[in-house]
C-alpha cells in the first residue's frame, strides 16, 4: 500500500438532483505515512497532512457542486498530536452547508496503527466556491439539509453568514503587493510557475498543492533559525484573495515573525503574477508555527531572538498577540475533541 489515496467511491450512494442529507455527503479517505512523507525523525510532515485534507474537502465539495470547485478559506488548523511513519491517516470530510456558489466543509484527520485505534490529529473548516471552467462562480446545483444533524448545520450557516463580512474585502486585499519583511534577516523568498501537475481541473493551482508548498519554504526559515529538525504546530485560517492560474509566476516570501520558549511564527505573504502583462495580485497570506524538536523528538528551546528594525519590531508584537490568541483557541480545540463536540455526520 503506497501513500496513494484509496477512496471510498463505490460505496458512494447515488445523489438527488437537487437535495441531500449531511450524512449522505460524508466521504473516507486513507493514506499510509511513508518515509517520504515525513521528516528526519519519523514524523508526518504538517503540509503533506493539509494537501491530504484539502483533498478530502475537494471530493466531497466537487461532488454536491457537480463539478470544478476552488478553496476560498481555511479555518484554523492545529495539530494536536504527531502522525508517525507507518500509521494510517483516515480523512473524513462532509459538506454541512451550501450557499449560492460556496459550500462549508468538515474536514477531520484520524492516525493511527490500525482503524481501531484512531485518534484524532487535526479537524478543520474548509470552504469551496463552485467555478465554471473559466473561473466564474456558479450556483451549486444541490443543497444539504439538516437530516439528523440540526446543530451541525445552523453552526455551519452561521460561519456562512459571518464569512460573507470578509468577502466585500476580498478586492482590496488583492491590490496589497507590498513586500513582506523588506529588511528582515530571517526570510526567504522563492518564485515558481504553476504548472498543470499543480491543478485538479488543469486550470488553477489545487489549494492542497499550495498550502504542502507554503509547508515546506516556511519550514526553511523556521529549521534555520532553531538549528535543528521542526514540525508545524498550527496554520492560521487562511482567506485567498486570488487565484493562480495555469502559466502564472508565484512569488512566495516567507520570514520570521515572533519566537517562543520552543516556536516560531512564519509569516507567508503569496504575489500572483500574470507574466504576459506583469499584473501583480496578492493571493494570500498565513501564518505557520512551528516547534522545534531535540532529537528525543520532544519540544527543544530555541535561541533568543531580538527584532531591531521597526518593521520586525511591529510583526514581533502582533506575533505575539497572534501567540496569545493560538494558545487560546488551543484549548479550545482540545476540548472539542475530549469532548467529542466535533463529530462526524454519522
Amino acid at each position: 500500500m503506497s501513500s496513494e489515496e484509496i477512496t471510498k467511491i463505490d460505496i458512494w450512494p447515488d445523489l438527488p438532483e437537487t437535495m441531500t442529507t449531511i450524512r449522505d455527503t460524508l466521504i473516507d479517505s486513507y493514506h499510509l505515512v511513508n518515509p517520504g512523507d515525513a521528516n528526519p525523525l519519523g514524523i508526518l510532515h504538517g503540509g503533506h497532512l493539509m494537501d491530504w485534507m484539502v483533498n478530502a474537502g475537494t471530493l466531497t465539495s466537487s461532488r454536491i457542486a457537480k463539478g470544478e470547485v476552488v478553496l476560498a478559506f481555511l479555518d484554523d488548523v492545529f495539530f494536536v498530536r504527531p502522525v508517525h511513519v507507518g500509521e494510517m491517516v483516515r480523512l473524513r470530510a462532509w459538506v454541512e452547508y451550501v450557499g449560492k456558489t460556496s459550500l462549508e466543509v468538515g474536514v477531520l484527520a484520524e492516525a493511527g496503527k490500525n482503524s481501531q485505534n484512531f485518534q484524532t490529529t487535526t479537524l478543520s473548516y474548509m470552504v469551496f466556491v463552485a467555478v465554471s471552467p473559466r473561473g466564474e462562480p456558479r450556483e451549486v446545483p444541490v443543497k444539504v439539509e439538516p437530516g439528523k444533524d440540526r446543530d451541525m448545520y445552523e453552526a455551519a450557516e452561521a460561519r456562512w453568514l459571518e464569512r460573507r463580512k470578509k468577502i466585500m474585502d476580498r478586492k482590496r486585499k488583492a491590490e496589497e503587493v507590498s513586500p513582506l519583511a523588506p529588511d528582515s534577516q530571517w526570510k526567504a523568498t522563492s518564485y515558481r510557475i504553476v504548472l498543470s501537475s499543480d491543478t485538479v481541473y488543469g486550470n488553477y493551482m489545487f489549494g492542497g498543492r499550495l498550502l504542502k508548498i507554503l509547508d515546506e519554504l516556511s519550514d526553511v526559515v523556521a529549521s534555520r533559525f532553531a538549528q535543528g529538525v521542526v514540525v508545524t504546530g498550527n496554520v492560521d485560517n487562511m482567506s485567498f484573495y486570488w487565484p493562480m492560474r495555469v502559466g502564472d509566476i508565484v512569488e512566495i516570501t516567507t520570514a520570521l515573525n515572533y519566537v517562543g520558549k520552543t516556536s516560531m511564527e512564519i509569516g507567508i505573504k503569496v504575489i500572483s503574477e500574470d507574466p504576459y502583462t506583469g499584473r501583480r495580485h496578492h493571493a494570500t497570506t498565513s501564518y505557520y508555527t512551528f516547534i522545534h524538536l531535540g532529537p528525543d523528538a520532544r519540544p527543544s528551546p530555541v535561541q533568543n531572538y531580538i527584532p531591531s528594525t521597526d518593521d520586525e519590531k511591529v510583526r514581533w508584537e502582533e506575533g505575539r498577540q497572534r501567540s496569545e490568541q493560538r494558545k487560546k483557541r488551543l484549548e479550545e480545540v482540545k476540548d472539542i475533541i475530549e469532548k467529542g463536540v466535533f463529530r462526524t455526520p454519522n
